[in-house]
């Protein structure tokens, strides 16, 4: 086949855009081995990565298209279609589903619909016209193979109740992603292959345009690939340094246990007013931690219980003696309030009642704070046993408005950033509306942030003054 220079310059062009799909793919691997979620939810780069990752994948599909239309290879040229708009499509609803739980919920499904389709691409390599081209012929055999082992290990995990095999699944899929994404070097070595073999017709320059966009796109990929991984690194380390914050902050606090008639059991620390008066009765602050908080270890909970850091500084210990009680969520499940997750507020009451029996607690001063997973348990602790507390501190949380009036006579101050992905801002806001509507009076204070709006709530100067005032009037 002859050829001018301008198809030289797309054949470069596929090349170049083939090659960086794999690099950023390779570096995606990269980045969720390392910060997971928390770069999903977290990192402000991540909009920006998305849409860079995600354009590349749309240029690298069209120059593909483009090749199997010029040399009329229809099946390819079909089935890569039906694939390029099924990504798109995957691409679009998995974006949404990051900050929506029942949608989430559906992502297996459609990543399992997707290598499907996915296949079909790979099959049109290797039994049609295509075939004949090795390099293509190989690019489907392995992308097939990648693509029936995610599809089997995918419903093996839809499908299983071992909760053995996801973990050991979890950590062999970043391997996989790694050979699929490593295997369009098959379309590269065919691009060069034939821009070897072509005969050049004219002398056309090579294409202004396209060599624009390529560097354009070199160098913006240079720079978030730096900026990506500098920021994965900074929550892979964050993450590793958990434990060492966590025994850093354990000082006073006493690792306990309750365990119930049924042997179901709680782990949780606690701490005492300083100089504690057993003559004298003191507030209880239950302070029920994040997602990073989870485990069974009985001590990570202290680096996501922020609430309980603030108290127990030395001023504040001073100030607002208080019973501190910090319960750990075995599981990514946390306290309850959480559609289809278990329930643990049935234990954490059972380990309150325990307590009151040992400690002079006052039953009228009793408070529940917590964060993200925590305010998920919050506002489900107030909702199921509203007379247990005086007031309550749901931060960036959610509940169920199903419960709003039940929470009237409780002093609520809630927090929330406008633009959290992790837990939408309209949960909180159905909350507070919902309590309003049914007579009560809560507060509500709502930041232009997204999700670890921590410092800022802290530095609300009135917070703690305002908890210790509330007092329950049954």
């Amino acid at each position: 086949m002859k050829i001018t220079t301008d198809h030289e310059s797309i054949y470069s062009f596929a090349i170049f855009m083939v090659g960086l799909q794999i690099v950023l793919s390779l570096v995606n691997v990269i980045v969720d081995a390392l910060a997971g979620f928390r770069f999903y939810l977290f990192s402000e780069y991540f909009d920006a990565w998305y849409i860079l990752i995600n354009t590349t994948s749309v240029v690298a599909y069209l120059v593909l298209l483009w090749y199997f239309l010029v040399n009329n290879y229809r099946i390819a040229l079909i089935a890569f279609s039906v694939t390029f708009i099924a990504t798109l499509a995957y691409n679009s609803f998995f974006y949404i589903a990051l900050t929506d739980r029942e949608l989430w919920n559906l992502i297996s499904g459609a990543f399992v619909m997707l290598m499907c389709v996915g296949s079909m691409s790979s099959v049109s390599l290797i039994a049609s016209k295509t075939r004949e081209r090795r390099w293509l012929f190989w690019a489907g055999i392995v992308t097939l193979s990648v693509q029936l082992v995610l599809i089997v290990l995918q419903l093996w995990v839809m499908n299983t109740s071992n909760t053995t095999i996801p973990v050991v699944i979890g950590k062999l899929m970043p391997w996989i992603f790694v050979v699929l994404s490593i295997s369009p070097i098959f379309y590269i070595l065919n691009f060069k292959e034939e821009l070897a073999s072509l005969e050049k017709v004219g002398d056309t320059p090579p294409s202004k345009l396209l060599k624009g966009l390529q560097n354009a796109l070199g160098v913006i990929s240079l720079i978030a690939v730096f900026l990506v991984l500098t920021n994965s690194f900074s929550h892979y380390a964050w993450q590793q340094g958990k434990l060492e914050r966590s025994k850093s902050l354990v000082g006073d606090f006493e690792a306990r246990t309750y365990v119930n008639d049924q042997n179901d059991t709680l782990r949780y620390r606690w701490l005492v007013p300083k100089d504690y008066n057993r003559n004298e009765k003191y507030p209880l602050v239950v302070n029920l931690h994040n997602g990073g908080g989870v485990g069974s270890d009985n001590l990570t909970q202290m680096d996501g219980t922020s609430f309980a850091q603030l108290l127990t500084t030395d001023e504040n210990r001073e100030k607002h003696p208080a019973f501190l009680f910090l319960p750990q969520s075995p599981s990514s499940t946390g306290f309850g309030g959480i559609l289809g997750d278990p329930d643990m507020s049935d234990l954490i009451f059972e380990a309150m009642d325990s307590l009151e029996q040992e400690y002079n607690i006052d039953e009228r001063r009793r408070y529940v704070v917590g964060m993200s997973l925590g305010g998920y348990g919050s506002w489900h602790l107030i909702g199921v046993e509203p007379e247990k507390f005086a007031a309550a501190i749901p931060i960036c949380g959610g509940g169920d408005t199903a419960m709003a009036s039940r929470m009237t006579n409780i002093a609520i101050w809630a927090f929330h950033g406008k633009s959290d992905k992790a837990v939408p801002v309209e949960l909180t806001r159905d909350m507070i509306k919902g309590i309003k509507e049914a007579g009560g009076n809560p507060k509500y204070t709502e930041y232009s942030a997204g999700h670890l709006i921590w410092d800022r709530v802290k530095s609300t100067p009135e917070i703690l003054d305002w908890l210790f005032a509330q007092k329950r009037i049954d």
